[in-house]
């Protein structure tokens, strides 16, 4: 990492004039942190970490972890979003020098990492190593920086860049990798390559499959690679796929189970420098997809609309909803490939799957002997009870649990207890349908 006191900083487009006695005293601007992921933390004497909430002022030295991101509310209504290690002096690095004569420089200032920076009315100054850029007023510009050299991608609107001595204007799609001691030369970014439509979705039964992605290469600027990305969230904001492959590629092969996805593609030149985006194209792989149960609803398992499909006994059909599981079973559930065919693909469901079994357990004694009377209920997530279910108790040595029988309440099984009075305190061992097992201690 480059030391602080030798940080260069190139001149800001836009420099204060010397301070009047006239003018009004300097209100110092603020940063509020509005989101953040990871940890980041305020650097100098009161080095600390900082939280959503939090409003950084002049001078502040903010440092992102490793795979941290933060979101900035700045001053004159422009938002920067820091990744990749970002390190900023907010308005100003204290222990710059500053020239006779003149106020401090209180440009913002990047030290290493990306900085997402998006404009309102007001221009907003970035500084890095390299060259100061000016983003201009509706504009949204990307600017990754290091010790050396900086990479801009203008987004929308524009941006002006200094850059040894002289002005560049950056203008929407343009980009440019300006070196330390270099000019700022703007040129087109890698245009957008057109995703192709999924004509169809892709099928799978219980695991994973494999869906191309596949892309046209659109005219102009060529790419080195291609970043094929892929989310759950339309505004990726988490990424279940992030892979560059040759620029010469049309398509790339994601292996992705049952769902919903959004996918797109962005171009990269020879410079590290993203290009514009593909449109967003949805992504579907159809396929059973068991509901987890909880309370108050009980697990269920969804089919594609088109697909036959049957539960256990039950042979495969087209079905007009979701199918509810009974708790505390394994489920088989079996699906024709296709239509007209008569392959059929088995998916076996877990009796954790078709949770939760909820269960209540009553005990009572007869005083004049050592028989006691044992109740159990079975009741799915909505307290209804479970019925059909086989029940085996296994009980301490030297007790012994006569057969269970289904009682005549819907849920409920009852069996008679021998627990003589030497066995003393013990647990009762349930096992539901083999599959399913809870213990209940007996007290003497």
């Amino acid at each position: 990492m480059l030391a602080l006191g030798a940080f260069v900083v190139a001149p800001s487009v836009a420099r204060a004039q010397p301070a009047q006695h006239s003018q009004p005293a300097h209100q110092p601007r603020e940063a509020r942190v509005s989101v953040l992921s990871g940890s980041a933390e305020l650097l100098g004497a009161q080095r600390r970490e900082i939280a959503v909430g939090d409003a950084l002022t002049e001078g502040q030295h903010v440092r992102l972890g490793e795979g941290a991101s933060a979101t900035f509310a700045a001053h004159g209504g422009a938002t920067l979003a820091l990744r990749d290690r970002a390190e900023l002096f907010l308005y100003g690095d204290p222990s710059a020098p500053t020239p006779a004569g003149q106020p401090p420089q209180r440009d913002t200032i990047a030290r290493r990492g990306t900085t997402l920076v998006s404009t309102s009315a007001a221009p907003f100054v970035l500084a890095t190593a390299s060259c100061a850029v000016t983003v201009l007023p509706n504009s949204e510009v990307l600017v990754r920086a290091d010790a050396r050299r900086t990479r801009i991608v203008v987004r929308r609107g524009r941006a002006r860049v200094r850059a040894m001595g002289r002005d560049a204007v950056f203008r929407e799609n343009q980009g440019g990798k300006i070196e330390l001691n270099q000019r700022a030369l703007p040129r087109p970014l890698v245009g957008a390559p057109q995703l192709r439509p999924q004509v169809a979705p892709a099928y799978t039964f219980g695991g994973t499959v494999q869906v191309p992605i596949q892309w046209a290469l659109p005219r102009g600027t060529s790419a080195a690679r291609w970043r094929v990305q892929l989310s759950r969230e339309q505004d990726f904001s988490t990424l279940i796929h992030d892979r560059t492959v040759s620029g010469t590629s049309t398509e790339e092969v994601v292996t992705l189970p049952a769902g919903r996805y959004f996918a797109r593609v962005v171009g990269i030149d020879a410079d590290e420098l993203d290009g514009r985006s593909s449109a967003v194209q949805a992504v579907e792989v159809a396929g059973p997809r068991v509901v987890p149960g909880r309370e108050g609803r009980v697990a269920r398992v969804e089919v594609p609309a088109g697909m036959r499909c049957g539960l256990d006994t039950s042979p495969p059909a087209l079905q007009p909803g979701a199918m509810e599981l009974t708790p505390g079973r394994n489920h088989t559930l079996r699906c024709l490939r296709a239509e007209g065919s008569t392959e059929l693909f088995e998916m076996a469901i877990t009796a954790a799957e078709s949770g939760p079994l909820q269960h209540q357990v009553r005990v009572t004694s007869d005083v004049q002997t050592d028989q006691r009377t044992l109740a159990l209920r079975l009741m799915d997530a909505r307290g209804y009870g479970v019925p059909y279910a086989t029940v085996r108790v296994e009980a301490p040595q030297g007790a012994t649990v006569e057969r269970v029988v289904e009682g005549s309440e819907r849920g409920t099984y009852n069996a008679t207890v021998r627990w003589p009075a030497r066995v003393g305190r013990g647990r009762l061992r349930f096992v539901i349908n083999e599959a399913v097992t809870f213990e209940e201690l007996i007290e003497p």
